[in-house]
């Protein structure tokens, strides 16, 4: 019957299954790997020194890199600041035309004013201050050639009268220029209080005498430096100690003899 096997009859063969074709780059096909089959290493083995290689190569160029870029970084900032230095010292202060002032104490034995004052003087009446300066300088220049006078007439006995009458003018003058710059101190000390009780109000003070102030200092000093600038030419036509070591002293030795005998 339709169906049914006869017998000795012989199953088919199973089908024949294809061989399995090996990937190269060690992946699995769509067939089952065999049972002891191992993976090619030899791509993987060959690449590793080509990565450690490249690493070395990069390495040291990238070092001597950075030390040419900080050597170079290092030069264009000394160059810069010493560009600076120089435009500080030799052309900002000659393209402004501006002086810079120091204060600096010094003994005014002539001046009555107190210190604080004379250092308000220097900052808010700066033409005041160097009169003052200049004043005070001045003051002992005179006293100086009333000393002088006076010995050269003690010296001189019958000729004492022309010492006594340039004294007479030197010692006038010093008197009118003292009773000028007294008037002058106690103004500029006025201003001085004014300013500490009440900034705004003194400053406008300041602003209004000023001028009139430095005018009245130049004024007082103005005879007085024409009669010092005689005592000064006097001074330097006066012989003075030669140089040197052994011929000043010996020039001190005989002016002391000179003194002694009465020369």
């Amino acid at each position: 019957m339709f169906g049914k096997k006869k017998k000795n009859e012989q199953p088919p063969p199973p089908p024949e299954i294809p061989p399995v074709e090996e990937n190269t780059k060690g992946k699995k096909g769509k067939g089952v790997n065999k049972k002891g089959e191992t993976k090619d290493l030899v791509p993987v083995i060959e690449v590793l020194p080509q990565t450690v290689e490249k690493k070395k190569f990069k390495f040291l160029p990238k070092k001597l890199l950075s030390k040419k870029v900080l050597f170079l970084l290092l030069t264009l900032i000394s160059v810069g600041i010493a560009a600076f230095v120089v435009y500080k010292i030799y052309f900002t202060k000659k393209d402004a035309g501006v002086v810079e002032r120091i204060y600096v104490q010094q003994e005014l034995s002539n001046v009555i004013l107190a210190e604080e004052v004379i250092r308000f003087s220097f900052d808010f009446l700066p033409e005041f201050y160097e009169a003052t300066v200049l004043f005070n300088s001045e003051i002992i220049l005179l006293e100086n050639e009333v000393k002088r006078l006076t010995a050269l007439g003690e010296k001189f006995p019958d000729q004492i009268k022309i010492a006594e009458k340039e004294i007479k003018l030197i010692e006038k003058e010093k008197s009118k220029l003292k009773q000028t710059y007294d008037k002058l101190e106690k103004r500029v000390e006025a201003l001085y209080v004014s300013y500490q009780v009440n900034q705004e109000s003194g400053f406008q003070q300041i602003k209004e005498q000023k001028n009139d102030i430095s005018t009245g200092a130049k004024e007082a000093l103005s005879p007085v430096l024409e009669l010092t600038k005689r005592i000064r030419m006097i001074a330097e036509a006066a012989p003075k100690a030669p140089e040197g070591f052994i011929k000043g002293n010996i020039y001190k030795i005989r002016k002391q003899i000179e003194k002694l005998i009465g020369r």
